[in-house]
């Protein structure tokens, strides 16, 4: 058991060590926490979605069984770009989860976002005139700021509700759009991956300290295989000092997530607890981790008995399995792409966890090469000044800072693809441009009292005019019904009156008896045309078959403003809520694809900052580290100006090879995914990121400065 006895004094000289030994313990503690708090959170997102998808199982109506005592009719209304969702409700059945009893009519459960927002707002509270008799409980929330709410069903719209058995429907919930999927999966690698390197990095910081000592054990008569144990147990204390830390932080945390909604995007604390099976790869993954890290790391020392000696070069980095990483990675998404195409990629599950795993793969080649390029062109550059020469000579020996960069560079590159991928899917999911902004169109539900909603929309200040449309379809043909201004704003004629007739697409001839409503209806004499509406195009006015049907929808021409819309909405939902505008539905896939999207800069930025405080760290260790040859230099007459020069050159260099790494793999990889077509670069929010990401590593480098003023003191040269 010699091996135990070793591993146990690397412990004890972990934990037992010195001053020096203490602090370099709380910093890769820190670190290593750091990384683990965001693993627990990752792992944490699949339960979280997992507990919020059965609260909304639980919530939904059941309308699989015939014969329901339950009435029921969903409603949104929109509010400055937000959607406020509903069910206004008419029976004796049980509540749904969070209330207590049923509404009656005139009165109204919301949930505790809305009901801050009706207290504050008299907008809001315009809209939902009912008394309030109870607030949603976290049960039958989403999310602890889900806008919803349930209400008694009026009699007047009794006919537009459909039966329910009640609530807690088997079906299972709607997901995510697949391209909102696919985005995820592409986050998730570009995310993750940098928090691997971060907390690599973590578990390294120190190493030259640890090597010395390493070498003093190797000096009193210790076998190379027991200083693997040693290094093991020294290395492992920190890791596993880290894991604690993280859990620790991650549980503190926890209780924040009630209050911190990006977007539309939020959890319970209680929905964030770590997957059993990620838990347990977390907890002995970031150990192995650390501990294969540092076993490989002597290997590039020479620990003779006599003591720590470093070659005068490195050992040469291979390069062939870095670019094989970025290779495989191009290869898997172009296979995946070619197999499936981009609109089968986003609605297979298995297929974009394929292409999420080709794009991890890229971002983990990339941040593998930056080390291989920066230790090239340290070997290769022989510049002529004093500063940029002793900073390439330093790079030569120094894996800390790279290895550190590779994380900031990751996290560019995959910001860049990302960017890309978000541009394609904000083509999809923005409002199209329209020529008629002022064209407003309002869908009526089934048995809308049309004209006390066409009364309310007359007192909005600046409407111009009101169109109702009628929509029948029979024999797989569509029977539109509508005024002329509106059949010249679809389709493209110019001599509509009332009684003209136009054929969109294949039709009945004229002449055919057709059932309409109930009445026979023959199809009017008509002529070819183009447009938006397809089938059969009537003017009303002259036909009264067409004219007893109900409209379908209104269309609105008035203010082109925004608050339009919502004037509009607040009108109508005095008379019945469930007139939707149109918009409504793009409005809610800008949100979504808003929420991603400020769900992704949030990631980012977080981990930005985990990269900056490890490329601090190790700035700080490696000064540190190399306090005595620093110290020599001064001592020797070399300018302090000199030494900060080529301290800040020290990290120009690969951070300027990391960005010229960054920005034509991550445009390559966006490239591959995009369809074809919908590939757009935004060279300003490029040049945004680029920029800040040069300003990271420029901020951290002067960090370094009052670390490199206290190394050249005097104190420095001393030796026990």
């Amino acid at each position: 058991m010699r091996w135990l006895a070793d591993l146990v004094l690397g412990i004890r000289l972990a934990v037992g060590g010195s001053r020096t030994s203490w602090a370099r313990l709380a910093l890769t503690a820190a670190g290593v926490g750091l990384g683990v708090t965001v693993l627990l959170l990752a792992a944490s997102i699949g339960p979280a979605r997992e507990a919020k998808s059965l609260r909304v199982q639980a919530a939904s109506l059941d309308s699989t069984a015939a014969g329901g005592t339950l009435r029921a009719r969903h409603v949104s209304v929109s509010w400055q770009g937000r959607l406020i969702t509903g069910v206004e409700l008419a029976a004796t059945a049980p509540a749904p989860p969070g209330v207590g009893r049923i509404p009656g009519p005139g009165e109204l459960v919301v949930s505790p976002e809305l009901l801050d927002l009706m207290r504050t707002d008299d907008s809001v509270r315009a809209r939902f005139p009912e008394s309030v008799i109870g607030v949603i409980a976290d049960a039958g929330l989403p999310r602890p700021k889900s806008l919803i709410f349930y209400a008694g069903l009026a009699d007047a719209h009794l006919d537009s509700a459909h039966p329910a058995a009640g609530f807690g429907s088997d079906r299972p919930p709607p997901t995510l759009l697949p391209v909102y999927r696919l985005l995820m999966v592409a986050a998730i690698s570009a995310l993750l991956v940098p928090l691997g390197i971060f907390v690599l990095v973590a578990t390294r910081l120190g190493a030259t300290g640890r090597e010395q000592r390493l070498a003093a054990i190797r000096l009193v008569g210790a076998s190379r295989s027991q200083l693997r144990w040693i290094a093991s147990g020294e290395t492992l204390t920190g890791a596993v000092l880290g894991l604690f830390v993280g859990v620790a932080l991650f549980f503190a945390a926890r209780p924040l997530a009630r209050f911190i909604e990006v977007e539309g995007v939020g959890f319970f604390p209680t929905d964030l607890l770590p997957d059993p099976l990620l838990g347990a790869l977390i907890a002995v993954g970031v150990p192995v981790v650390a501990v294969v890290s540092a076993l490989l790391a002597l290997r590039t020392e020479d620990v003779g008995p006599l003591g720590l000696s470093r070659a005068v070069e490195l050992p040469r980095r291979r390069a062939w399995w870095r670019f094989a990483l970025i290779g495989a990675g191009a290869a898997l998404i172009v296979v995946i792409s070619l197999i499936g195409g981009y609109w089968q990629v986003m609605a297979d599950a298995r297929l974009a966890v394929g292409l999420g795993a080709g794009i991890a793969l890229v971002l983990a080649g990339t941040g593998a090469v930056l080390p291989w390029l920066v230790g090239e062109v340290a070997h290769r550059l022989e510049p002529n000044g004093i500063a940029p020469l002793l900073a390439l000579r330093a790079l030569r020996f120094d894996a800390g800072t790279p290895r550190v960069l590779s994380g900031v560079v990751v996290v560019l590159t995959g910001s860049l693809t990302l960017q890309v991928l978000l541009g394609v899917a904000a083509q999809y999911t923005a409002a199209p441009p329209t020529d008629t902004p002022d064209r407003w169109v309002l869908d009526l539900p089934p048995h809308a009292s049309v004209r006390p909603l066409e009364e309310a929309i007359a007192l909005v200040g600046g409407v111009r005019q009101v169109s109702e449309v009628r929509m029948h379809v029979v024999d797989r043909t569509t029977i539109t019904s509508t005024d002329c201004a509106e059949i010249a704003e679809r389709l493209d004629v110019r001599d509509c009156v009332n009684g003209s007739a136009y054929l969109v697409g294949s039709g009945p001839e004229p002449g055919t008896k057709l059932k309409v409503g109930g009445q026979d209806w023959v199809v009017p004499p008509h002529q070819r045309a183009r447009g938006a509406l397809w089938g059969l195009v009537v003017a009303g006015g002259a036909d009264p078959v067409l004219a007893s049907l109900p409209p379908t929808e209104l269309v609105v021409r008035g203010d082109p403003d925004e608050s339009f819309g919502d004037r509009l909405l607040a009108a109508t939902g005095r008379t019945d809520r469930g007139v939707t505008l149109r918009r409504q539905f793009e409005a809610g896939q800008v949100e979504l694809f808003t929420s991603l999207r400020s769900g992704v800069i949030g990631g980012s930025v977080l981990l930005t900052l985990l990269a900056v405080i490890g490329l601090a760290a190790a700035a700080v260790d490696q000064v540190f580290e190399r306090r005595r040859p620093t110290a020599v230099l001064a001592a020797n007459g070399v300018p302090t100006k000199v030494l900060a020069v080529a301290s800040l050159w020290q990290s120009a260099v690969p951070a300027v090879l990391g960005i010229a790494l960054a920005i034509p793999i991550g445009l390559g990889t966006a490239w591959l995914v995009a369809p074809s077509g919908r590939f757009r670069v935004d060279w300003t929010e490029i040049a945004t990121t680029v920029a800040a990401a040069a300003v990271v590593v420029l901020v951290v480098s002067l960090c370094t400065l009052p670390a490199l003023r206290s190394a050249i003191r005097p104190t420095s040269l001393r030796t026990e």
